[in-house]
C-alpha cells in the first residue's frame, strides 16, 4: 500500500482545488514564453526560475526563456514586467524583495506589485542561511550574538543590496537577537560572493541553493536555516528559531503576469505551473536546492503578497531603512 506523506496530500489537494477545465485564448501559446529574472545568473534566483521553466516548457510545449535583469535591486526586470504586453508571453519571477520589500523602500520605483501584476502561481519558498567564513571563528549562531553582542558593529556582514533579502533578513535577526552587526551593501550577489568565500567579508544571509555548494565543500559554515524547523537538504544545521523563538524569514518565489492578461491565459498558465509544482520529479529537484515546492491558489498567492507588504513595510520604517541610490 502506498503512503502519502503530509506534504504529498497536501499538495495532492491544493492542486485538485485550484485545477478548473478553463481553455486559455485560442491558439495560446503560439511562440516562445520569456521569464524575466530579477537576478544575474546563478543565484537562487536564477536556480529556481530555471527549474520551473524546464518544466513549464514541457507542459505547454513551447519553449520557455529565462532573461536575467539583475541590477537596481531587481527592479529592472520587474518594472519590464509590469509594461510588458498582456499576452502571457513575458512573465516575472517575483520574490520577496521585489515584490514587498521594494516598495517599500524606493518611493520612485515605478511599479506597484498589486496594481500592475496578476498573480500566477507561488512557485516555492526557500530558507536562507546564515553563513559565516571559517576565519571568523563562529562554529555556533549563539557564539556569534554573543561576540555581536560584546562588540556591536564589529562584525561586517555583506548583501546583495539595500533591501534584498539578503539585507533585510539580517535587518530582522539583529532586531530578534539584539545586536548589531556592520552592513557591507554590494550590486548584486554576484560581487558579493567572491569576497565572502575569500574571507574578506566575514558573514552573509543568502540563499540556500547558492549557498549549498560552498558549505558542503567547507569554503563556509553554515550556522543557522532561516525556517522555523531544520531543512532536508542540511539536516545538521539548526534552525535559528531554535535559538531566537519566532524566528521566520522564508525567501518566495513566483509568477506573476501583466495585470490586463486575459483570464483564460491566465488561468492556463496557473494550471501549468501548479501541475509542475505538485510532480514528484520538480520537487525532489527543488528539495536538491534546498527549497521547498508551494501549491497555492492566485488568490492565496496574492494574500501573501500583500501580507509581506506589510510586514516588511514595518521593518523598514522601524530601522529607518534608505535606499542605496
Amino acid at each position: 500500500m502506498t503512503v502519502l506523506t503530509r506534504r504529498e496530500a497536501a499538495l495532492g489537494l491544493a492542486l485538485a482545488a485550484i485545477a478548473r477545465p478553463a481553455p486559455a485564448q485560442e491558439g495560446w501559446p503560439r511562440h516562445s514564453i520569456t521569464i524575466l529574472v530579477p537576478a544575474a545568473a546563478g543565484g537562487a534566483t536564477d536556480i529556481i526560475a530555471r527549474i520551473v521553466a524546464a518544466r513549464l516548457q514541457r507542459s505547454l510545449g513551447v519553449p520557455v526563456v529565462i532573461d536575467n535583469r539583475g541590477g537596481a535591486g531587481g527592479s529592472l526586470a520587474t518594472e519590464a514586467g509590469a509594461a510588458a504586453s498582456p499576452d502571457g508571453y513575458v512573465l516575472t519571477m517575483g520574490q520577496l524583495g521585489t515584490l514587498a520589500v521594494s516598495p517599500n523602500l524606493y518611493p520612485k520605483i515605478r511599479y506597484d506589485p498589486v496594481r500592475d501584476f496578476a498573480p500566477v502561481a507561488l512557485v516555492a519558498q526557500v530558507p536562507m542561511v546564515l553563513v559565516v567564513h571559517p576565519s571568523l571563528g563562529a562554529q555556533h549562531l549563539r557564539g556569534l550574538i554573543e561576540r555581536a553582542r560584546a562588540a556591536p558593529r564589529a562584525i561586517e556582514y555583506g548583501s546583495a543590496g539595500v533591501g534584498a533579502i539578503t539585507h533585510i533578513g539580517m535587518v530582522a535577526f539583529e532586531e530578534a537577537a539584539g545586536i548589531k552587526l556592520l552592513h557591507v551593501p554590494f550590486r548584486g550577489s554576484g560581487a558579493l560572493l567572491p569576497l565572502l568565500l575569500s574571507g574578506e567579508i566575514k558573514a552573509a544571509f543568502a540563499g540556500t541553493p547558492s549557498m549549498l555548494p560552498h558549505i558542503r565543500e567547507g569554503r563556509l559554515i553554515a550556522l543557522g536555516i532561516s525556517s522555523p524547523a531544520r531543512l532536508a537538504a542540511l539536516p545538521e544545521v539548526p534552525a535559528m528559531a531554535e535559538v531566537l523563538p519566532g524566528f521566520d524569514v522564508m525567501q518566495w518565489y513566483g509568477l506573476v503576469a501583466p495585470k490586463r492578461t486575459p483570464k483564460p491565459i491566465l488561468d492556463r498558465l496557473t494550471e501549468a505551473t501548479n501541475e509542475a509544482v505538485a510532480s514528484p520529479e520538480m520537487a525532489e529537484r527543488l528539495a536538491e536546492e534546498g527549497a521547498v515546492p508551494e501549491v497555492r491558489t492566485p488568490e492565496e498567492f496574492s494574500a501573501l503578497i500583500a501580507s509581506e507588504l506589510r510586514r516588511w513595510g514595518e521593518v523598514v520604517r522601524r530601522n529607518n531603512l534608505q535606499p542605496d541610490g
